[in-house]
């Protein structure tokens, strides 16, 4: 598989999701099959209770997650059935990263958020059988955010790892 990152610039809001859908779009009409991965910074796990003036509106997916409303776009723009899994948050990092660590299922070791992240992004669905051919990996919010940091660090990673990521 191959990844596609678009990344915000120094305003968030300003059309990331809209520019991945239609890169999205282009690559279907080349016959690849394609999926998404929204990150967003916050620590809320999903945007369900977040104030629609501070965030935005709510999109509901068929599976009952409450996500931003990037996710609706892509659903609407490749015809796609998207889960909560193709969205990451802050929130949802360090709940599974803490609930594995309470677990014990680090056996001691010191955990650290970016190479929780980066497994995380590895795993995208679309709702089908197989693997898509390119995952667009959105990164919400702007990129000198510092809530960012561990995503920013994550795809890097992410990709000297997978080599076929383009930023």
């Amino acid at each position: 598989m191959k990844y596609v990152v678009v990344t915000g610039g120094v305003v968030s809001g300003l059309g990331n999701g809209v520019a991945a859908s239609s890169i999205a779009v282009v690559l279907k009409a080349c016959g690849l099959r394609v999926t998404f991965i929204k990150i967003d910074p916050y620590l809320n796990t999903d945007a369900g209770t977040m104030s629609p003036d501070e965030h935005g509106e709510v999109f509901v997916l068929d599976d009952g997650s409450k996500v931003d409303m990037d996710l609706g776009n892509y659903e609407r723009f490749l015809d796609v059935e998207l889960t909560g899994d193709n969205n990451i948050t802050t929130g949802k990092i360090y709940q599974y990263v803490i609930d594995k660590e309470r677990r014990g299922d680090y056996l001691g070791k010191t955990v650290q958020v970016c190479q929780y992240s980066s497994a995380e992004i590895s795993s995208p669905v679309d709702g089908r059988e197989g693997a898509p051919d390119v995952c667009l990996v959105e990164l919400g919010g702007t990129i000198g955010d510092i809530e960012l940091t561990p995503f920013i660090e994550a795809l890097s990673q992410f990709s000297y790892r997978a080599g076929n990521v383009i930023v």
